[in-house]
């Protein structure tokens, strides 16, 4: 397809900078990032819960049409588990780079810490990446059977196509009843690898798993609606309107869920007013509140605009909306760091002190000519080389969505 030319082309030149300047990373270490030891989580593991988030969002859009029976949907099933396979594949990629020493990995592996939620979020990665592989495999068979042509599909040659078809619909069920739980447990995982640290007042709560699940529907719907969008043109957008109806009534719906929990989680912060809860709403609203009306302008107005008949009558409109949402999630994202790095847990309460509740200064551990070694807070701030080398999952997805769609029938016409 020619108008997926440009993707391609954007992929390839956003992998290419981002694997030279990844080398030079891993030559001079993570110090060229800046992360330091107050900060130790930044743009890298933001943009892998803001991938995994629409991972998981895109195979329970795909695994709830086969298991709920919902027709208007089924011509996306294909472009849904594609969305949910490129994004896995780019929350596993930016995970390299934040290690650091990438080639001491295989101690992951050989000593795993099943007390870890982090040993656990790389066991349900590698599953969920077999299973949205899986997805697009099954999906694909018949028409690699029919173009004799495809991938690992050497046993289907002595299979009628109606066998292979009959295959691919049985299989592909099974696949969606395996991944519709393991799609939701992904992200709860994730939720949980944050909401464990009880030492972080800013992650520390019950709400942030199902909010999790909520922002994974609406972005990963968001995104199988724009390759919708984008495979159909303006010359099918009709013939798929209640299906994109239906989609921007998902991502709507999903936004609605997530502003619940955050309203509930900000009330129950405040209502109680311990010094740390309150410690941690001053900094959003006044240090980070520019960020933080970011994360929430955007998508709020996204979930009004797409309730309206006005913003679905349009693949401009839907597009549009659908961008602004992604904006508002990678922020949220954003902000998951922010004001958790910069409320440090470490504090004490000395007799005769005005000042109630100081707080132990942290190393920054590296040492700078007139620059402080202790630190009661870090202004962390992407490098240039850190935004450089975090475009290596947005150009990955972008080159897997575009060879494949380009390559393949993802939106079969309606019969």
């Amino acid at each position: 397809m020619r108008k997926l030319n440009v993707p391609f082309a954007l992929g390839l030149v956003l992998l290419l900078v981002s694997l030279f300047t990844w080398g030079y990373q891993l030559k001079n270490g993570l110090i060229v990032t800046g992360m330091r030891n107050p900060f130790s989580w930044g743009l890298y593991i933001a943009t892998f819960a803001f991938f995994v988030g629409i991972a998981a969002g895109g195979l329970i859009v795909s695994s709830s049409v086969y298991l709920f029976n919902l027709e208007q949907l089924k011509p996306f099933t294909r472009i849904a588990s594609l969305s949910a396979f490129a994004s896995i594949m780019a929350a596993a990629v930016i995970i390299l780079p934040d290690l650091g020493r990438v080639d001491r990995i295989y101690n992951l592996l050989l000593h795993p810490n099943f007390r870890s939620p982090l040993i656990w979020d790389v066991i349900v990665v590698s599953a969920y990446t077999i299973l949205t592989f899986l997805s697009v495999y099954f999906q694909l068979l018949p028409d690699w059977k029919k173009g004799g042509c495809g991938f690992l599909n050497g046993w289907t040659r002595k299979l009628s196509q109606e066998e292979v078809e009959s295959i691919s619909a049985s299989w592909s069920r099974r696949v969606a009843m395996v991944g519709l739980p393991v799609a939701i447990l992904i992200h709860t995982i994730t939720a949980l690898i944050f909401a464990t640290q009880a030492s972080r007042g800013w992650w520390y709560t019950a709400v942030l798993p199902p909010d999790f699940i909520a922002v994974a529907v609406a972005s990963g719907t968001a995104l199988v609606l724009v390759i919708a969008l984008l495979v159909a043109g303006k010359e099918r957008f009709n013939q798929y309107a209640g299906a994109f109806n239906t989609l921007a009534r998902i991502t709507a719906g999903a936004l609605a869920v997530h502003f619940f929990f955050v309203a509930m989680d900000i009330l129950i912060h405040w209502w109680w007013g311990s010094p740390e809860a309150l410690g941690v709403l001053s900094l959003v609203f006044n240090r980070y509140v520019p960020l933080y009306l970011v994360e929430i302008v955007l998508p709020a107005f996204v979930m009004i605009y797409f309730f309206t008949a006005k913003a679905r009558r349009s693949p401009r409109n839907l597009l549009w909306g659908c961008f602004l949402l992604f904006a508002g999630v990678f922020v949220h994202r954003l902000m998951l760091m922010f004001p958790a790095f910069n409320q440090y847990p470490l504090s004490l309460s000395l007799p005769g002190m005005e000042v109630e509740g100081w707080h132990y200064p942290v190393a920054v551990g590296t040492y700078q000519a007139n620059a402080p070694v202790f630190v009661g807070s870090w202004p962390y701030m992407p490098t240039v080389l850190e935004v450089a080398v975090d475009l290596l999952p947005f150009g990955l997805a972008l080159l897997i969505i575009a060879l494949l769609v380009g390559s393949y029938n993802f939106l079969p016409e309606k019969r």
